[in-house]
């Protein structure tokens, strides 16, 4: 005897399975849906940048860095088969100025993740919403709050600001071997400033040294006379720029050499820019850099590959050098492509931090020191190189191998 179905349980049948495939194709598409600023081909990224404010002169070359590394990635294909679709709002180095670029980015743009901002008032506020929205940070600047104490949303892609105090320091005192050191802190009166500031006069204090002139100088300042004529006085040696940017170190070395002023003077990264030497001038002589990235012009494959993208997309723009701080941005962008690459095509915001937490001694072509991140640290880098300023070439040369700072 046959036993088989009737034709109204076939029909039953046949309705629960479609059923069942109805509500998986929905929950697949909702939970797709729900992933702020990912489509099947896009992959949204908010910039809060600095675009025209006091920090521009180093921001721009950073953003364009990252612009343009993106564009190459996309024109190879995107990550996972989508593009990355870049919003840029300038903060002009302004806490009121991020949080609104914050607010656009994240609740009207509804991007995926995010880098920036530009200083390190705006990152210490900004943090906090972050971790409340539950959105990736790559933060554009290092200083300790960025990863101290742990923050689960925000990372950074080199080492902190304290760090680049403690190689910089020590190569005076131990590579330069002064014997009598007698070391001036210029600093802006800001956060930047103070947090670079602290972290010298700690350092110096564990080598049983004072600074014997501590002055302020501003970004936007037009002169620098009277903290030039106050560090003669102290009769210094060594000058140590804490917190500084491009512009107002271009002031400082020109009033150096106006009022006679000759010797050395040590930046931190974000003066170790080329920016400065084409500005500067002869003045930049004896001006050195501590920096977490290769330039440009170096020789290493991260380079050759970053002059050769650049100018297939701006042609004849081999000169003027670009800078570290292009560098900067270039290496941000390879690190957050790279993440995302791991986070596979089921990308999610949690899928991106294990993504970036597994992420172990990542090679960037020597455009710097290995990067890692784990589930306790989201510090990528802890190296540096201290340079040399030649203004008659407009390059940096490197005096020193890749540093540790830990």
């Amino acid at each position: 005897m046959r036993v088989g179905l009737s034709s109204t349980s076939c029909k039953l049948i046949t309705v629960f399975f479609f059923a069942l495939l109805v509500v998986i194709v929905d929950k697949t598409f909702i939970h797709a849906k729900d992933v702020p600023g990912v489509t099947d081909s896009s992959i949204k990224i908010g910039l809060i940048l600095d675009q025209t404010g006091p920090a521009a002169d180093v921001v721009v070359p950073t953003t364009q860095g990252i612009k343009t590394y993106f564009r190459y990635m996309n024109d190879q294909g995107g990550i996972n088969g989508r593009k990355i679709d870049a919003h840029v709002e300038d903060d002009r180095y302004s806490i009121p100025l991020a949080i609104s670029a914050f607010k656009k980015l994240v609740f009207k743009d509804k991007v995926f993740a995010l880098i920036g901002p530009t200083s390190t008032g705006a990152v210490t506020v900004l943090s906090r919403h972050v971790e409340k929205e539950k959105i990736p940070l790559m933060s554009a600047i290092m200083p300790e709050i960025t990863v101290k104490p742990f923050k689960r949303y925000v990372f950074i892609f080199g080492d902190i600001y304290p760090n680049q105090m403690n190689i910089l320091i020590d190569y005076i005192l131990n590579d330069l071997n002064p014997k009598e050191p007698r070391i001036a802190l210029v600093s802006p009166d800001n956060e930047t400033g103070k947090v670079d500031l602290e972290s010298a006069l700690k350092k110096l204090k564990s080598c049983n040294i004072a600074p014997v002139s501590r002055e302020v100088l501003n970004p936007g300042s037009l002169d620098a006379g009277s903290q030039v004529m106050n560090l003669k006085k102290a009769n210094v040696n060594y000058i140590i720029l804490c917190g500084s940017i491009p512009q107002p170190t271009i002031v400082l070395l020109r009033e150096l050499k106006k009022y006679g002023l000759n010797v050395p003077v040590f930046g931190s990264w974000a003066t170790c820019a080329e920016e400065v030497l084409n500005m500067a001038g002869e003045s930049a002589k004896r001006f050195h850099a501590v920096n977490h990235m290769m330039s440009w012009y170096d020789d290493c494959p991260g380079a050759a590959e970053m002059r050769k993208v650049t100018l297939k997309y701006f042609p004849g723009t081999e000169k003027p050098y670009r800078g570290k701080i292009y560098t900067h941005g270039w290496v941000g962008a390879r690190v957050m492509v790279e993440i995302l690459k791991k986070a596979g095509k089921d990308l999610d915001r949690e899928g991106f931090i294990k993504a970036m937490e597994s992420i172990k001694n990542f090679d960037t072509g020597g455009l710097c020191g290995p990067l890692s991140y784990s589930p306790t640290s989201h510090k990528g880098g802890n190296t540096w190189k201290i340079f040399n300023a030649e203004p008659d070439t407009g390059k940096f040369i490197p005096v020193t191998d890749w540093r540790k700072s830990d």
